[in-house]
């Protein structure tokens, strides 16, 4: 069986903390849910604006109703968040994240790779 809690944990890159949300190849809807849900659990007990946040996206797919589902969460959390960067996103992804983007306020920028979004995530700007 499929742990979901592996998807979603904490890292660090020259000694910062950041959340790693590991979407890759994820296809399955509720899989994707609970991942997200996971990650959403972790932020939710850091300070306002603390949270630091890369997703990899690459060969996952959602569908529109799990984006419903997963914006609710979204504009609880976004508070938290300090930073944000999605590695991957490519065919329907970015669609689906410029809607989630619209409803929770989210500021993530995307990149084609996840060096450049380190060093994004962690500049001071």
């Amino acid at each position: 069986m499929i742990d979901y809690k592996d998807y979603s944990y904490w890292a660090v890159y020259n000694n910062v903390k950041y959340l790693l949300i590991d979407f890759r190849n994820v296809t399955d809807d509720d899989l994707g849910i609970r991942i997200l849900n996971n990650a959403y659990d972790k932020c939710s007990t850091s300070p306002d604006k603390s949270v630091i946040i890369l997703g990899l996206v690459k060969g996952a797919r959602l569908t529109p109703s799990a984006l419903r589902k997963l914006i609710k969460t979204g504009v609880d959390v976004q508070p938290k968040i300090k930073k944000s960067a999605v590695v991957g996103a490519v065919g329907i992804i970015p669609l689906l994240f410029r809607v989630y983007i619209s409803y929770t306020g989210s500021k993530v920028k995307f990149f084609t790779s996840e060096e450049a979004a380190l060093n994004y995530l962690l500049s001071r700007t």
